[in-house]
């Protein structure tokens, strides 16, 4: 069979617009020190290290394509790169040209894992340069966490004076997205049109301080909460259902829910499906958002959790509904 675009270079043959919605670029430099257990970020950060720890880590699990440890590795030695713009240019290779990517920051300061080689300023300063050197392509995105003093500022001076295109969140570092401290910061979104994206899934990276007593009763609703691992404690932070709070305040914000609940979620609905009076599935609870008349600019992502072409048909099921459609970004 003769295909008419066999001979042309996939780096020029773009027949439609791609935006890819979520990446990072970051190096591990903005990576806390005890993120990996025994010291292992400063380890992996050698890199004649990370390779060779990284096949000493997955001989661990050798019949396993999907290692923790082995990730883990992989993960610092892209990390390894010398800057924000390389990490990029090795990305946008795999893409044809004309490829637009959001670029998303991270701010891992507040998690309890130690001190941050890089500051923030730093992090805000190369991916500005990325974007200056790429401006057809590249837009960058500023963490915001609540802990940051005068975040409303920080992110206002990113959007007006840095020409940052959005906001990043990720309440499993240890804080839930509507806290008082993001007021501010959502109210000048929501005026400006400036667009959320929040991390909603569970597991990823999470906030290792310490649980203490005043955490464990929801500060909505009252729930109570066991004392559990921080991991699994986390889970509460990245509920879908906080944003129902957020959304109350501020029904014409623009927000984007990452990995519409996560793999594990999607897997959960493969193996049990849904069934009256079962615990609200993390989907289904995005899914009530999106459809909400009430908030018109929220949206779900499924960047990281399409890897597995078992979730395909499932996706499939969801597009089949106009209001899902609406809000689902690939």
């Amino acid at each position: 069979m003769h295909c008419s675009c066999a001979k042309r270079d996939i780096k020029t043959w773009n027949p439609i617009q791609i935006h890819n919605c979520h990446t990072h670029i970051f190096t591990n430099r903005i990576v806390p020190d005890h993120f990996l257990p025994l010291g292992l970020v400063r380890l992996l950060s050698r890199h004649w290290w990370s390779r060779r720890v990284g096949w000493l880590l997955n001989k661990v699990n050798p019949f396993s394509d999907d290692d923790l440890f082995d990730r883990y590795a992989a993960f610092m030695e892209i990390g390894n790169s010398e800057s924000q713009l390389e990490i990029f240019e090795l990305i946008r290779g795999y893409y044809p040209e004309g490829t637009k990517f959001v670029a998303l920051m991270m701010d891992m300061e507040f998690m309890g894992a130690g001190d941050v080689p890089q500051s923030f300023d730093k992090q805000v300063d190369e991916l500005a340069g990325v974007r200056d050197k790429y401006p057809d392509h590249v837009l960058p995105v500023v963490a915001a966490d609540p802990r940051r003093k005068d975040i409303a500022d920080v992110v206002r001076n990113c959007v007006e004076g840095r020409g940052f295109a959005g906001i990043k969140l990720c309440p499993p570092l240890g804080y839930y997205p509507f806290d008082e401290r993001f007021a501010d910061m959502y109210a000048y979104a929501q005026e400006k049109g400036v667009p959320v994206l929040s991390h909603c899934s569970r597991g990823g990276v999470y906030y290792r301080g310490k649980i203490t007593d005043d955490m464990l009763a929801h500060p909505k609703d009252g729930r109570k909460f066991k004392k559990t691992g921080n991991s699994e404690f986390c889970d509460h932070f990245a509920d879908p259902a906080n944003y129902r709070y957020v959304l109350e305040e501020f029904p014409r914000l623009k927000i984007c829910l990452a990995h519409f609940g996560g793999d594990g979620e999607w897997e959960s609905y493969l193996n049990d499906s849904w069934h009256a009076g079962d615990e609200e599935s993390c989907i289904s609870v995005i899914l009530d958002l999106m459809k909400d008349e009430r908030w018109p600019n929220v949206y779900a992502d499924v960047s990281y959790v399409m890897h597995d072409t078992r979730f395909h048909p499932f996706l499939k099921v969801l597009l089949a509904d106009p209001a899902a459609l609406r809000g689902i970004w690939s």
